[in-house]
């Protein structure tokens, strides 16, 4: 398998892969914390990239790395670390995949998210255990001695710890003259916090003797619980990317079998090398990638080609790390090891197409660029204005007015809008069969002109079958079924096991035959009622003196033939096949009804593509065969780069680089993890009819998340002056502090409310 040289990773959210760097320096790692959207790798990437002696630098948010290629090998990394901490967030020095290993660097990966959940299911659980009392007794004007200090102690709990990060990250956004959602988070929960300890402190300035201070902590602490909440779902969704990445690497073999003259010695995978000789026993995997040298097997690729038979293998054949060993003791010799093998190359491939963020999630943060800092300044000119004209107690007013217009701008709702109809959506998707993985698949569902299958086991049913019994003149199908299951009845071929669920469903009657043998890469031989027997490949009957009748040998251009000879005499042949699934054409045709082009890419033989491309209604022209991984992904570009926007329906290993570089990718679920985590969408029940109604969910949610961010976003623009006190000198009309809350808090609602109406989806 030629894979082509892999690109450098993506930076989040753009609309293809940056070209590798053209500079031959060497390549450092960091391992970046605190990044938390599309602006934050920019601003890193930025950054780096001023660093005298740095050429390229490309940050991963997914994977929380960033890599700087180096022209100048002498750049201390400490210069790398201190640009990164300049703008706001920490690195460190991050381990290579060659100091780790594949499976350890995606290991540490995934601790390191593991971490990261731990940590904000911690916070989020203090600021809910917080947030719900006091709310809760505020909301309902219960007091009680000493109630608000002690909800001035509560809250500056939760500030100082569930919420330490927003409100560091906001003031350092706003010393950097950056504001972000993070220092509005931080204005509106700090000033409800100072204003309401005034007024606890200072009763006398706030209220009328013999009235209660009015305090605002309620609306602190449920901002910071929501915004946990959200950042919570957040990380969740963008963690799956690494089980992707971690279901592949792990793929492949643990140990090796080193074949050496005083006998084979186990080692672990890494003391592998190039040029050493390792032995395969049957029923193990490929340790990795080589070409055989010793013995003749049938290897099971369906994981790695899609080719859905085994695959028979003599010496000179490649062979592929991670595939299965079936019934021959071989001896290969090792060609590529560690990162340059095919199961190492798709990994990469994985890694670098995840890393996007959808455009609907970035306006959120484009948007809060412009409207934080607009905010702050109509907080203060309200400040200023009731100082210089509102009526006294003009400092209370200002205070008020301006606590106000932080809260009900606060960008909660914002922060709600897209994990709660992610949420929702993909809850009625389980319920329907179906799996969406973030909100990055929704923008490109919307869009999607074109579909692109694999074959084994997404059109068809993945496992061979019994498709034409072809019985020699003079010979009933009856009697070639019976002779064939006798002798097949010993194998644990999965051609065997075809033919005898065939014979078996038939009613056909058998008996085992004796001194059975398996003859790797060619069939098998024993003695059938006494008499010598064999069956197998045309190639193989031939090999023992049994010529094979032409007429039969044209009867399987698109299947496996399997011959039975008798006392030397061919009594016929059956017919394998891998069958489409009986839904795949009207589902197919669905999908062409709604105008979009279908095609199908596969690893599998020209014959079985063209045949699997009639049946499930796909125009031949769009079908391509003998595809490796790397080759399907880049027909997946070449169709993009025609203007199409591509969903890839696959179910292997071999279809991960495909799913993950097409707009949409589809997997079945019934196929293999690696499949399902690459995928945007996976088809829990396996029926491609999923296929059109994933594309109608994933526009429906879209919908609902842009209604979100108008509801949103409304409040603001209605509220926000009102808020500030436009509406004071006509009608005497202000709205305090705590009515800010609850209006910060009622589109929070809105938000959610009209989320919930994706449960009614496809009633």
């Amino acid at each position: 398998m030629n894979l082509p040289s892999l690109p450098s990773l993506p930076t989040a959210g753009a609309a293809a892969p940056p070209g590798p760097p053209s500079v031959d320096g060497p390549l450092v790692e960091l391992a970046v914390g605190g990044m938390h959207c599309a602006s934050c790798v920019s601003r890193i990437e930025s950054a780096l990239a001023k660093v005298p002696g740095v050429s390229l630098a490309v940050v991963d948010l997914l994977s929380g790395r960033a890599s700087v290629r180096l022209s100048d090998p002498s750049v201390p990394l400490e210069a790398l670390v201190g640009a990164v901490a300049g703008v706001g967030y920490e690195a460190r020095p991050a381990e290579s995949a060659d100091e780790l290993g594949l499976e350890g660097l995606v290991d540490a990966e995934q601790a390191e998210r593991a971490s990261a959940l731990k940590n904000l299911s911690r916070k989020l659980a203090l600021a809910a255990a917080v947030a719900v009392p006091v709310a809760t007794l505020s909301m309902a004007d219960v007091t009680f001695p000493g109630r608000d200090g002690l909800f001035l102690v509560l809250t500056a709990l939760v500030l100082g710890t569930s919420g330490r990060e927003i409100l560091v990250s906001g003031a350092r956004a706003a010393a950097r003259l950056a504001p972000d959602m993070n220092t509005l988070v931080a204005l509106g929960t700090t000033s409800a916090f100072l204003t309401s300890a005034a007024a606890t402190f200072f009763p006398a300035l706030f209220h009328d003797e013999g009235g209660h201070a009015p305090v605002y902590y309620e609306a602190a602490v449920v901002i910071v619980a929501l915004i946990l909440l959200g950042r919570f779902l957040e990380e969740r969704a963008k963690g799956k990317a690494g089980e992707a990445i971690r279901a592949l690497a792990r793929l492949g073999a643990r140990k090796a079998r080193l074949a050496r003259p005083g006998g084979d010695l186990e080692v672990p995978l890494e003391r592998v090398r190039v040029g050493d000789l390792l032995r395969i026993l049957p029923g193990e995997k490929v340790p990795t990638d080589g070409v055989l040298v010793e013995g003749a097997t049938a290897v099971d690729e369906s994981l790695v080609t899609g080719e859905s038979l085994p695959v028979e293998k003599v010496p000179g054949d490649a062979l592929l790390g991670a595939t299965v060993n079936g019934n021959g003791a071989v001896v290969m010799k090792a060609t590529r090891v560690g990162k340059e093998t095919a199961l190492a190359k798709v990994v990469q491939l994985v890694r670098q197409a995840q890393a996007t963020k959808a455009p609907v999630q970035r306006l959120v943060d484009r948007v809060a660029a412009v409207f934080v800092p607009v905010v702050v300044v109509v907080a203060l000119l309200s400040f200023a204005a009731w100082i210089a004209w509102g009526p006294e107690p003009r400092l209370l007013r200002a205070l008020l007015a301006a606590t106000s217009v932080l809260l009900v701008a606060c960008p909660c709702a914002l922060g709600l809008a897209t994990p709660t109809a992610l949420v929702v959506g993909t809850g009625r998707g389980a319920r329907m069969g179906l799996l969406l993985r973030d909100a990055g698949v929704l923008e490109k569902a919307a869009r999607v002109t074109a579909v692109v299958f694999d074959k084994t086991g997404t059109l068809t049913e993945g496992r061979p079958a019994v498709a034409a019994v072809l019985p020699a003149e003079g010979v009933t199908p009856e009697e070639l079924l019976s002779s064939l299951a006798a002798l097949e009845s010993g194998s644990e071929h999965p051609l065997a096991r075809a033919i005898l669920d065939a014979v078996r469903a038939r009613g056909i009657p058998f008996d085992r035959a004796s001194e059975v043998r398996a003859v790797p890469g060619g069939g098998v031989t024993g003695a059938v009622a006494g008499a010598p027997a064999l069956a197998g490949s045309g190639a193989f009957v031939a090999s023992r003196g049994v010529a094979a009748p032409r007429d039969l040998l044209d009867e399987a251009a698109d299947g496996t033939l399997v011959f039975l000879a008798v006392s030397g005499k061919c009594l016929g042949a059956v017919v394998l096949t891998d069958p489409v699934k009986p839904n795949a054409r009207e589902a197919l045709a669905e999908l062409s009804r709604r105008g979009l082009s279908l095609h199908l890419l596969s690893g599998d033989r020209p014959a079985a593509v063209a045949a699997a491309a009639l049946a499930a209604g796909i125009p031949a022209a769009n079908a391509a065969a003998g595809l490796s991984p790397a080759e399907k992904a880049e027909r997946v570009k070449a169709l993009k780069a025609r203007g199409e926007v591509v969903a890839m329906v696959g179910d292997g290993i071999n279809d991960a680089p495909a799913l993950s570089a097409a707009d949409l990718g589809v997997a079945i679920g019934t196929g293999a993890d690696v499949a399902r985590a690459a995928s945007d969408v996976t088809l829990v029940g396996g029926s491609l009819g999923g296929v059109a109604t994933a594309l109608d969910l994933a526009k429906a949610t879209l919908g609902n998340i842009r209604q979100n961010l108008f509801l949103a976003f409304v409040y603001n623009v209605v509220l926000i002056p009102v808020a500030a006190g436009a509406l004071y000198p006509v009608t005497g009309w202000t709205l305090n502090p705590m009515l800010a809350g609850l209006a910060m808090a009622a589109s929070s609602v809105s938000v959610v409310t009209n989320a919930l109406r994706l449960r009614r989806f496809g009633r």
